[in-house]
């Protein structure tokens, strides 16, 4: 006769293995699910996209807003020169700046546009927009006013900080990832591998005190010499072998890393480009933006 903590215990046991299973199939799996590499083709996308949008909005924005600064300056410095110089820095600001500036709002719309096709398509983000304008002076009206305009500007100039944040993951996980798991192939190699670039030297100090008297240990210097970093541990087949099965795993946390920074960055950009102004060219008024 079984006893009843016996059969109890069963199904802890094939839950515990079950969940077991299932960790590792998710963790294990990263590497052949297709959204991995859907999220790490944003992850490089993003560095020169937020180039360029730097770039565009910068470039927009420079004219209004260094001409009045200078307005200002000359004022402060130079107050007679400012009866001379202030009527062409108005024209100027006039003709040129402001048109500038409300090109780089239009353009910032159509590029947040692009960002949400972007997090859609590859991050599976779901970001709607506003409601399209009707007629064309309600278009140029909210151009400016509009609260969605400025957080997509925002959203622009800060994906260049993500584009460099992502660009800097990107290389250190590869680089460091294909260094480990190609050990075999250069851990004689001294000019390839992972490099300290420097030598590295650490002195301990070993102090005991003990009611008002100290006794000081002689410090000994530690230190590892510049080169190849691997070459230090590694000097047989075996050895980097074993390296290079710690570095698929390695691999394998660098793409869940990838997977966690773009699963925040589609987070980002919901809040962000939530109820934005649809495009003019790929959502013209009239047509349901949330289609």
């Amino acid at each position: 006769m079984k006893s009843p903590s016996t059969s109890s215990s069963r199904p802890t046991v094939g839950t515990a293995l079950e969940r077991i299973r299932t960790w590792c199939r998710w963790f294990f799996g990263v590497a052949l699910r297709r959204q991995t590499y859907a999220n790490v083709a944003y992850l490089f996308l993003a560095f020169p996209l937020g180039i360029g949008y730097f770039t565009v909005l910068v470039t927009g924005f420079a004219i209004p807003i260094s001409l009045p600064f200078a307005l200002v300056d000359i004022g402060r410095t130079e107050p007679g020169a400012l009866l001379i110089v202030a009527i062409p820095l108005v024209l100027v600001t006039v003709c040129i700046g402001l048109p500038s500036a409300l090109c780089a709002l239009f353009a910032s719309i159509e590029l947040s546009a692009l960002e949400r096709l972007l997090a859609g398509r590859l991050l599976g983000a779901e970001v709607p927009t506003s409601e399209p304008a009707t007629s064309v002076r309600e278009r140029a009206r909210r151009l400016v006013f509009d609260r969605g305009t400025w957080k997509g500007v925002g959203y622009l100039f800060s994906k260049f900080v993500l584009g460099v944040v992502s660009f800097v993951l990107l290389t250190l996980g590869i680089t460091f990832t294909y260094a480990l798991v190609a050990t075999p192939l250069h851990y004689r190699n001294e000019m390839v591998g992972i490099h300290i670039g420097d030598p590295i030297e650490f002195v301990p100090e070993f102090t005991y005190q003990h009611d008002g008297w100290t006794i000081d240990i002689s410090p000994i210097t530690l230190s590892i010499a510049d080169g190849e970093l691997l070459s230090l541990y590694v000097d047989s087949l075996a050895a980097a072998l074993a390296v290079s099965a710690v570095g698929v795993l390695v691999g394998l946390v660098v793409l869940h890393l990838f997977n966690a920074v773009a699963w925040l960055f589609a987070r980002y950009t919901e809040l962000l480009l939530r109820n934005t102004q649809p495009s003019v060219f790929s959502e013209p008024p009239g047509r349901d933006s949330s289609r």
